[in-house]
C-alpha cells in the first residue's frame, strides 16, 4: 500500500460512487449502525491534513482530524483547520496528558482543560477526543494516555467528551471495525479499546489495498497519520525506507536501560516519522 493524495482521492471517490459518504465520529448515534468515519490523527502537519480533508470534501464526505495542542500555537494551521471545519469536518483534540505529565492525573487534568479552552477559543468543540500513542515512552504507573479518561474522576469532569480509544463503543452505544495505518500498512486491530494492555499484534489483520475495505457490515472507522502522505509514490517510498531504519534503531536502542530513559525524555520526536 502506497500512500498517495491520488490513492486516498481514489478511494473518497470509490466509496462516493457506492453511495457510502463518512460522518464525524461526533455524528455517531444509538440509531446509526452502519456507517464509516475517516479519522485523522494530526501530529505534524496542519498543511497535509488539509490536503486530505479537501479531497473527502470534493466527494462529500465528512472526516474527524485529532489535532495535537501544540499546532494551534500556529495561526496559519489554526487559519487551516478552521477552513476543514467549515467543510463539514470535526476539529477537535489527539492528546497525551499522561505521558507530557508522567503519569501524573491531577497534573494532566490542568493540562487537558488548559488545551481545551484553546482549542474552544478558536472555535473548535470538543466532543470527542483521540490520544496518542507515544511509541517511545517509558510508562511508571500508567499504562498509556488511555489511562486519561478511564479515570472516573475525569470523565466526572468532562461528561460531554467521549474518547473514541476508551468509552465510545460504552457511550453511544455502537460497534465498529478498526483500521490503522499505523506501521505504514492498513492493519484491522484486534481489540482497539485494549491493545494498549493486552498485545494483540499477531491477530491484526493486514491489508495491502483499500480496495478491500469496501463492504461494510456494520461500524468502520479508517484511522490515518496525515504526515505520512504524500504526493508521489517516490516520496512515500523513501519515507519509508526511512521510517524502517529508524524504527529498527529504536527498538535496538530500548534495549539497553539507560538509552531507553534517554530516548523517552524526547519521545515527541518519534511522530516526525
Amino acid at each position: 500500500m502506497i500512500f498517495t493524495y491520488k490513492h486516498w482521492d481514489n478511494f473518497c471517490r470509490k466509496l462516493a460512487d457506492k453511495g457510502v459518504h463518512s460522518i464525524p465520529t461526533r455524528d455517531i448515534v444509538d440509531s446509526i449502525t452502519n456507517y464509516i468515519v475517516l479519522k485523522h490523527d494530526v501530529e505534524t502537519s496542519v498543511p497535509k491534513a488539509f490536503k486530505l480533508a479537501s479531497i473527502e470534501h470534493t466527494y462529500g464526505h465528512r472526516g474527524s482530524y485529532y489535532v495535537q495542542a501544540y499546532l494551534l500555537q500556529n495561526e496559519d494551521n489554526i487559519r487551516l483547520l478552521q477552513e476543514m471545519q467549515q467543510m463539514g469536518h470535526e476539529i477537535s483534540y489527539h492528546y497525551d496528558v499522561m505521558d507530557s505529565c508522567k503519569g501524573d492525573l491531577d497534573k494532566a487534568i490542568k493540562e487537558f482543560s488548559d488545551n481545551k479552552r484553546l482549542f474552544e477559543k478558536n472555535g473548535f468543540r470538543i466532543d470527542t477526543v483521540c490520544q496518542h500513542g507515544n511509541p517511545v515512552v517509558e510508562r511508571v504507573g500508567y499504562t498509556s494516555n488511555r489511562d486519561f479518561f478511564r479515570s472516573e474522576k475525569v470523565r466526572k469532569i468532562y461528561p460531554g467528551i467521549t474518547d473514541v480509544m476508551v468509552n465510545l463503543k460504552s457511550g453511544v452505544p455502537t460497534d465498529y471495525v478498526y483500521y490503522s495505518d499505523a506501521g505504514r500498512m492498513f492493519k484491522m486491530i484486534y481489540d482497539p479499546l485494549n491493545n494498549d494492555i493486552v498485545n494483540s499484534d499477531d491477530k491484526n489483520i493486514a491489508y495491502q489495498d483499500l480496495d478491500k475495505l469496501y463492504d461494510f457490515s456494520k461500524g468502520v472507522i479508517i484511522s490515518t497519520h496525515p504526515h505520512r502522505w504524500c504526493g508521489s509514490a517516490a516520496g512515500y517510498l523513501v519515507k519509508t525506507y526511512i521510517f524502517k531504519i529508524v524504527r529498527a534503531l529504536a527498538k535496538m536502542i530500548m534495549k539497553i536501560p539507560l538509552a531507553k530513559k534517554i530516548m523517552s525524555r524526547y519521545y515527541y520526536l518519534a511522530k516526525k516519522i
